[in-house]
């Protein structure tokens, strides 16, 4: 009745799930409250995970010891990799999950986790002991709908959706942080008075169809990998798949499950007609989008079909996926048609399409209006400026998408957990990951629509790649306590294996004889005309490792590893350019700003520059830098009042002894 709680988690979408069992993991009395138990990691848009850059990471998380990728791996029913005919770096896995098999796995993963209690409340009130030492008992106490109070040391707020959340299709508008489901109206009030400015912002889905009503007939097939591939790093040990998809197959779906690796069920391709446009067009005046209804905005990259169509009237047609939501279920998510039209013209709009003609649609579109903070509250580690021991995770910092909450939710877990024990934080930079880049985004930049990562926000991106997630980041998972003994020897010998035959194939030098080409071209690789090394050989754009060991007797390696001396050889030139970039950045990253840093009395510094670093306090010269309104020139002179001050300090005259 009395526990107080190291960490207590409120919220358990994707950014709660692991913020929860990251602290967990890391020796805390943890805390996860949701407003609905069976609602647990729920998917309430797309049931995917993945594509360019989120499926980065989706990797990096699992790198760090988190869950994102392995639920995911064991609940897929369609796996493929992104941009295959490109290079590593924008290379990426996305797949379709079960949904509600989905939110299964992750349940059992949180209450298999040792110190973590899992209940059911809503939470209305955070209570708050300003005067409390840092790292102080029950320094919070969240207050619940019923009036029951639990008492914690840090606080980590995931609240997706739902804080003052208002659901609109059409004329209707109703209270809701997603459909059927109640919003937290109280807390986001009460946020409000606790003196954080809000934003409101705007998200959507669209309709489901009932798939026995479809014509697939008049469909593109869009199959799975034929090959196996996995969010997660298992090395020589594949993840687990549920036995019973293989005994109980859909009978609604008329494309038989893929052969080989693993069952997988295809998602089909569709188009919108002119007759389509045209309802659109003729109903823009009852689109809540543009009639005013609608106040927040909503994602630029990931507009709604009302939106699309005048932003692009010169379009003939948009393509729409009609993708399974499960195994065992015959909802179909009709992706790339977010929609907030009245509910008529939604059932035009979809019967307007061919393979549609007859679709009964099972549950409507809907858009979704929510409060989240707005930019300059929170630091690096996530934690607010505002409440220390307070952390913001997901939707609420601004961002859209499971994997940029998921990552947000890891970070705020384990610097909540680390903030309790007393320990340094943690911040990943820019050129370390994907998250680093993501956070980083939301401390620096002005967030006025929500945030969706991309491969392009990642200046170091060809450092970033899945491949090497595990060699950047299972070692800093490792001393977080997030990755056991037998899992980072495995990295660390698959980074050894790595050098080793990367040395021993610059030292094999080949020579074009007659026997040597012959091997080569036995293998499907072409002659070489001087002498050269074997690396040079390897570094060609179509030559693969596997083809050079049976050409030149190898050594036999794991394919993760022949994978990554691949790509570090064909790509070392590029790898040690963005090294050297990444080592001058990190100089600037490395000058931290005073916190008693007064911007005012900087001497020569504009006043738009003023403004910005008095608002967001950057904690760093680099972060400064990537403020927008701060240009080179205003670098510039902050850099010489520091140096000033930095030699006023060591010319200062020592004070006279008592005696």
């Amino acid at each position: 009745m009395e526990t107080v709680y190291d960490v207590i988690v409120v919220g358990a979408g994707h950014a709660g799930c692991e913020a929860a069992h990251a602290a967990a993991r890391m020796g805390c009395r943890t805390l996860l409250l949701t407003i609905d138990l069976d609602k647990l990691a729920h998917m309430s848009c797309n049931p995917s995970i993945g594509g360019p850059a989120k499926g980065h990471i989706v990797r990096e998380i699992d790198a760090l010891g988190g869950l994102m990728g392995r639920i995911t791996d064991e609940t897929f029913i369609q796996i493929r990799l992104l941009n295959d005919s490109k290079g590593p770096a924008v290379q990426a896995l996305r797949a379709q999950c079960d949904k509600r098999l989905y939110a299964q796995r992750m349940k059992e993963a949180l209450e298999r986790t040792p110190n973590l209690d899992l209940k059911q409340a809503l939470v209305e009130r955070i209570a708050y002991d300003r005067d409390a030492a840092d790292g102080a008992v029950a320094r919070f106490a969240v207050v619940t709908h019923t009036g029951w109070r639990f008492r914690g040391r840090a606080l980590v707020l995931t609240t997706g959706t739902f804080l003052r959340g208002r659901a609109i299709t059409g004329e209707a508008r109703w209270s809701a942080g997603r459909a059927g489901e109640a919003a937290a109206i109280a807390l986001g009030e009460d946020l409000h008075q606790l003196g954080f400015p809000l934003v409101r912002l705007k998200t959507g889905t669209p309709p489901r169809i009932d798939a026995r009503t479809i014509d697939f007939s008049q469909t593109e097939l869009q199959p799975g990998s034929e090959r196996p591939l996995h969010f997660g790093f298992y090395y020589d040990e594949p993840p687990r798949v549920p036995t019973f998809l293989h005994d109980r197959p859909n009978p609604v779906f008329p494309a038989p499950y893929l052969d080989g690796w693993r069952p997988q069920l295809p998602c089909y391709l569709v188009y919108s007609t002119p007759e389509t446009h045209r309802i659109i067009r003729n109903n823009l005046h009852r689109a809540p989008l543009f009639s005013g209804v609608i106040e927040g905005i909503g994602p630029r990259y990931c507009p709604s079909i009302e939106d699309k169509i005048v932003r692009f009237a010169d379009k003939e047609r948009h393509g729409f996926f009609l993708e399974p939501e499960g195994w065992l279920t015959g909802e179909v998510y009709l992706q790339g048609c977010n929609t907030s039209l009245p509910e008529d013209v939604q059932w035009q709009m979809v019967r307007s399409i061919p393979a549609l003609r007859h679709a009964e649609i099972m549950r409507v579109g809907y858009a979704i209006e929510y409060d989240a903070v707005a930019t300059g509250e929170i630091l690096a580690t996530l934690e607010t400026k505002r409440l220390p021991g307070l952390f913001l995770a997901g939707q609420i910092n601004g961002t859209t998408g499971y994997e940029e909450a998921a990552a947000q939710g890891l970070i705020a877990g384990i610097n909540a957990a680390l903030k309790v024990q007393g320990r340094p934080a943690f911040i990943l930079r820019r050129d370390e990951a994907y998250i680093g880049v993501l956070i980083d985004d939301l401390v620096t930049k002005e967030i006025r629509e929500p945030y969706r990562m991309f491969t392009s926000r990642a200046e170091h991106r060809l450092l970033l790649r899945s491949d090497n997630a595990d060699l950047r980041l299972t070692p800093r998972g490792y001393e977080l306590g997030l990755i056991d003994a037998t899992r980072m020897a495995i990295v660390e010998r698959k980074r050894e294996q790595t050098a080793q035959t990367r040395r021993y194939l610059q030292g094999l030098r080949l020579t074009p004889s007659a026997e040597t080409n012959a091997r080569l071209a036995q293998a499907g690789i072409g002659p070489i005309s001087q002498v050269c090394s074997a690396e040079i050989v390897l570094a060609r754009p179509d030559v693969r490792y596997e083809a050079l060991r049976a050409a030149l007797d190898l050594p036999e390696l794991a394919p993760y590893v022949g994978e990554q001396v691949e790509i570090e050889t064909k790509y070392s030139g590029y790898i040690e350019k963005e090294l050297k970039a990444a080592e001058r950045v990190r100089k600037m990253e490395q000058r931290r700003l005073p916190e008693t840093l007064d911007v005012m009395a900087i001497p020569g510094l504009r006043h738009e520059a003023r403004q910005v670093l008095q608002r967001f306090r950057p904690a760093t010269l680099g972060q400064a830098a990537r403020l927008a309104g701060i240009n080179p020139a205003d670098i510039a002179v902050l850099l010489v009042y520091l140096e000033r001050q930095h030699l006023d300090q060591q010319n200062m005259p020592c004070e006279p002894s008592s005696a």
